[in-house]
């Protein structure tokens, strides 16, 4: 079985390898990095870079769990008294061009002014959204191999999660995700959202479902996984 060193440097170690791409340009200079997509509309965004939101999500993890815990099933989609409007306006005005993202005290007076369950709508619309998931198999598999190798030691998620991530964001979002999962199972017997349910529940955020054209079948195989 490969250890977590021999994972995490051939991890460390690959990348482009093509004469093209290792040496500079002609001209001495590096190529630009190709534009970010515009988008007229933010919601309608398919993708977020972890940096982009890992602020918003840490405000809200901590909004929630000081407001929120003893809502009953605050994470459930498709609830019938849920008005997704308001979280739309909320991530239209997060991700304004022309006055950039909010930030510091500013998006810390706007969380505290929104109701739990708009934040609760935008937490999972950023989750959604992000390149594998949350976690991503890639981070998982190494942090698997990582805790066994290291016998199942107690401090092996906050010791492989960030050997085995791509960001300082990203390692902040996932530790703020299985935080506030952790908080919410904690009070299940008054939000109705144990920790077996809510498990269940975290796997479509925590790893990317791709559609891969099976319909429902191939989507509950995908999460069973």
């Amino acid at each position: 079985m490969p250890s977590f060193l021999s994972r995490f440097r051939n991890k460390a170690g690959a990348g482009p390898t093509s004469k093209s791409k290792s040496q500079p340009h002609l001209n001495g200079n590096a190529p630009a990095p190709p534009p970010k997509p515009r988008w007229a509309d933010a919601w309608l965004r398919k993708d977020v870079e972890p940096d982009e939101v890992q602020e918003l999500l840490r405000g809200c993890t901590s909004e929630l769990k000081q407001r929120a815990l003893d809502m009953p099933f605050l994470l459930l989609p498709f609830r019938p008294a849920s008005d997704p409007s308001a979280s739309r306006t909320f991530i239209r005005n997060y991700f304004n061009e022309e006055r950039g993202l909010l930030q510091g005290e500013r998006l810390a007076q706007e969380l505290m002014l929104t109701e739990p369950m708009v934040l609760s709508g935008v937490m999972k619309w950023c989750w959604s959204r992000l390149a594998g998931g949350v976690v991503t198999w890639e981070a998982y598999e190494l942090f698997r191999i990582g805790e066994q190798d290291s016998e199942m030691a107690r401090d092996a998620f906050a010791t492989f999660i960030p050997l085995s991530v791509e960001s300082d964001a990203r390692t902040k979002i996932i530790f703020d995700f299985f935080d506030l999962m952790a908080a919410i199972a904690a009070h299940g017997k008054t939000n109705g959202m144990g920790g077996r349910k809510l498990s269940r529940l975290a796997g479509w955020w925590a790893f990317e479902q791709v559609d891969n054209g099976t319909g429902f079948d191939g989507g509950y195989k995908s999460w069973a996984r």
